[in-house]
């Protein structure tokens, strides 16, 4: 009885500690299963959006595209390589500035491999922004038709690695010009009358950006283009007070003057030519309030300031 007891204790010993060297196995397997799933993982921030239509991180939401290009150091171009995201869109932006995305993307294994991250908005859903895919030294391209309340951004590069390379977070700048328009009736002589439009003669709408640059290409074909916000909203002028005619409109920068035509309700206005004062040319990245103001003989003045997205400054045109 004893050596039969002493069996089965050694046999209970025996099948513990293959019990416990087996779960001792296990932990190990979850815990590197777990470490290799969550290593090399790329996570991405936005750091900064300069003021406009798109006021905050998050507003980019679910249209940020990105591109993550494999470099062999940080100061090669790498287009034309592998790429560790081929325009992946975004799901959302947190107000942490976190981006998120599907899917999960990784680093290259190799610890000495880069990747050069490019991100643009709005994404290029092939409708009226499409996109020419990256080639051997050429960044991706997106092709667009601009209809005036577009607001294209793009993010300077940023590097990240496998080895503790945390890319800094993307920083958007705005790629467009923007007028806002307001109206003042100095002397009431208006008063009552309707806003029907105010429109943009001539304004090129088809170009193209490079998203690491944000450089545009040729710009083409010339159309009209309301200022949104306008047409069939019945803007009336009700004192002499200045009036806010409409949302921005986001155009072509680096024109030297811009020329509108002016459309209220009884009244016929000739072409008014816009021109910034102190600057050559409408900046991308400006926003300018262009105040139409009336005096008691119906000509129209317009005054240029500039309103904050990145600087401010004031200016002033007359026009006959």
């Amino acid at each position: 009885m004893f050596v039969e007891y002493k069996k089965v204790t050694d046999m209970l010993r025996n099948s513990l500690f293959v019990i416990a060297f087996c779960g001792l196995l296990a932990s190990c397997s979850r815990q590197e299963l777990e470490l290799r799933e969550t290593d090399g993982v790329i996570r991405l921030g936005v750091g900064k959006v300069t003021r406009a239509e798109v006021q905050t991180a998050t507003d980019l939401g679910n249209n940020i595209g990105i591109y993550g290009v494999q470099l062999p150091n940080t100061t090669a171009s790498g287009w034309g390589n592998a790429l560790s995201m081929d325009n992946v869109r975004s799901t959302a932006v947190e107000a942490s500035g976190a981006i998120s995305w599907d899917g999960i993307y990784y680093y290259p294994a190799d610890p000495a491999h880069y990747v050069k991250f490019c991100a643009y908005y709005p994404y290029a859903d092939g409708v009226r922004f499409s996109l020419d895919a990256p080639a051997t030294g050429k960044a991706p391209v997106p092709r667009f038709t601009l209809n005036g309340s577009d607001d294209i951004l793009y993010s300077a590069p940023v590097v990240g690695s496998r080895d503790n390379t945390t890319p800094l977070s993307l920083v958007f700048s705005h790629a467009l010009t923007q007028l806002k328009f307001e109206i003042q009736d100095v002397n009431e002589a208006l008063t009552g009358k309707t806003i029907e439009n105010i429109v943009i003669q001539n304004a090129n709408t088809v170009s193209s950006m490079n998203i690491e640059s944000g450089v545009f290409g040729e710009w083409s074909t010339p159309a009209e283009l309301k200022v949104p916000g306008i047409e069939g909203k019945n803007i009336t002028l009700v004192d002499k007070n200045p009036l806010a005619a409409g949302d921005g409109i986001m155009l072509q920068p680096g024109l030297a003057s811009f020329k509108i035509r002016l459309e209220i309700a009884g009244h016929a206005y000739p072409d008014v030519e816009i021109k910034p004062t102190g600057e050559l040319a409408f900046a991308a990245g400006h926003s300018y309030k262009i105040t139409l103001t009336f005096n008691e003989k119906v000509e129209v003045f317009a005054k240029v300031v500039v309103i904050p997205w990145e600087l401010a400054g004031t200016g002033s045109a007359v026009i006959q």
